[in-house]
């Protein structure tokens, strides 16, 4: 472990955490209390998605919602924006640590299970050091050798000479080419090698044209709003989920683009997942909140897929019938 890598506090700026970061060329620091207890931690996504306008507007949203239409004070409104440039508006919380006695395996296991890339490490519960994957995998990988040069044809002859042996025989001449209607195996070996390189060719090509249409469906969802229509679709989803004996149904699935934090809280999860929200999703849950929930339905929200290893979609449920998830 990094027993050296440095804390910050959740009211420390979050400027004050970058700097740090960029400084000792780390990418995430532990967040403690005033007695070096962890509570979360702070990592370079963070910041990807602590865009200072973006917040703004979604804070005035979610203000103008509870506040119902009344004046709100400046001073509450000033101590909103203190708080928001604070580590603790930014942080995963709560931090997942190990003690610093377990071993490895139990490290790489929990990094594993929790899709982290790093854990925070405490000793009686508190912050000792910080390990992380790359860590691990300077472990676990074998050391490799440096290859030595080869020697020129020069040096090669020189050496042959200098041991007493006999001259190298010279290169078999290349074979003729194949007659009219054999084919070799080098040319065999060719075409595999074309086909390879037009099977890649062609995979990167639909990745471009599959992420333009990703981009574009993201952009349509920011300004897009969950419509009457959609409801009654919904609801009518509902209702034959529930004849089959099912307790819920997915409402609106979307990609992570759509929360502000690329959806870290919804797979914590955390019961802040709400306010990471935008567009279709946040009027989805605006909708929820004010037509659904006093009929008595749950909202439950999961990552639903991860590709490379990163939350790729979410999806919100209606849930019936038991507890939200």
């Amino acid at each position: 472990m990094n027993a050296s890598a440095p804390s910050v506090h959740p009211e420390d700026s979050a400027c004050h955490a970058a700097e740090i970061m960029i400084k000792l060329r780390v990418s995430g620091l532990p967040v403690v209390d005033a007695e070096n207890r962890p509570i979360g931690v702070v990592s370079e996504s963070d910041f990807r998605y602590a865009d200072a306008a973006e917040r703004a507007r979604q804070r005035e949203a979610w203000v103008r919602y509870i506040s119902e239409g009344q004046a709100i004070s400046s001073a509450y409104l000033e101590a909103l924006e203190c708080e928001a440039d604070q580590v603790k508006r930014i942080m995963a919380s709560p931090a997942i640590c190990i003690d610093e006695d377990a071993s490895l395996v139990e490290a790489a296991e929990k990094l594993a299970e929790h899709r982290l890339r790093r854990l925070v490490v405490t000793r009686d519960g508190k912050v000792t050091g910080i390990v992380g994957r790359s860590s691990l995998l300077r472990y676990f990988a074998p050391q490799q050798r440096t290859a030595r040069p080869l020697p020129t044809p020069d040096e090669f002859e020189a050496a042959i000479e200098a041991a007493g042996l006999p001259p190298v025989k010279p290169a078999k001449p290349a074979p003729p080419p194949a007659p009219d209607g054999v084919v070799n195996a080098a040319e065999l070996k060719q075409l595999v090698s074309d086909y390879e390189r037009r099977k890649a060719e062609l995979k990167a090509d639909v990745a471009r044209q599959t992420q333009a249409k990703r981009d574009e469906a993201i952009k349509h969802l920011l300004h897009a709003k969950f419509t009457d229509a959609e409801m009654g679709q919904l609801l009518a989803r509902a209702v034959e989920a529930a004849r089959r004996g099912e307790t819920g149904c997915a409402a609106l699935a979307f990609p992570v683009a759509l929360c502000t934090d690329a959806g870290r809280t919804i797979n914590l999860p955390s019961p802040d997942w709400p306010a990471s929200l935008r567009g279709k999703a946040a009027d989805f849950f605006l909708r929820w909140e004010s037509e659904l929930k006093p009929l008595g339905y749950a909202l439950s929200a999961r990552i639903s897929s991860f590709p490379d290893g990163y939350p790729g979609d979410a999806e919100l449920s209606l849930v019936w019938g038991r507890s939200n998830g």
